[in-house]
C-alpha cells in the first residue's frame, strides 16, 4: 500500500531568502538614509561657516570704522582665527581696508580640505 507522509514540507530555503531579501532592503534603505543625514549635516556646517563669515565681517568693519574715528591714519589691517577662536576645524583670516574712504572687507575661511569661503561687503 501506499504510505502518506505527515511531515510538513521542509520551508527552511524559502524563509531563509526571504530574511536575506528582507536584510537588503533594510540595508539599502539605511544606506539612503545615511548619505541623506551626512549631506544634511554638511550643508549645515557650510551654511554655520556662510553666517559666521558675515557675522565677522560685520564686527570687523565697525571695528575698523572705530578705529578710524580715535586714529586718522588707520586704514586696515588682517586679522586671523585660528580653531581654537571658534569651533570651526579651519581659519579665518579678515581683511579691512580703507578704499575712497569707505572699508572693504573680505573674509577667507579655509578649512581642513583646503576649500575657500570668500565673503565681501563694502561699508
Amino acid at each position: 500500500m501506499y504510505e502518506i507522509s505527515r511531515k510538513p514540507p521542509n520551508r527552511r530555503g524559502a524563509a531563509l531568502i526571504i530574511a536575506l531579501v528582507l536584510l537588503t532592503v533594510l540595508g539599502m534603505v539605511a544606506g539612503v538614509v545615511l548619505t541623506q543625514i551626512l549631506r544634511d549635516r554638511r550643508e549645515s556646517q557650510q551654511e554655520l561657516v556662510r553666517i559666521q563669515s558675515r557675522q565677522l565681517l560685520d564686527d570687523a568693519l565697525r571695528n575698523a570704522e572705530a578705529k578710524r574715528q580715535s586714529d586718522s591714519a588707520f586704514s586696515g589691517e588682517t586679522l586671523t582665527l585660528g580653531p581654537d577662536h571658534q569651533p570651526f576645524l579651519g581659519t579665518f583670516q579678515l581683511t579691512t581696508r580703507l578704499e575712497e574712504d569707505a572699508f572693504t572687507g573680505v573674509v577667507e575661511y579655509h578649512n581642513k580640505e583646503g576649500k575657500t569661503l570668500y565673503t565681501t561687503q563694502r561699508r
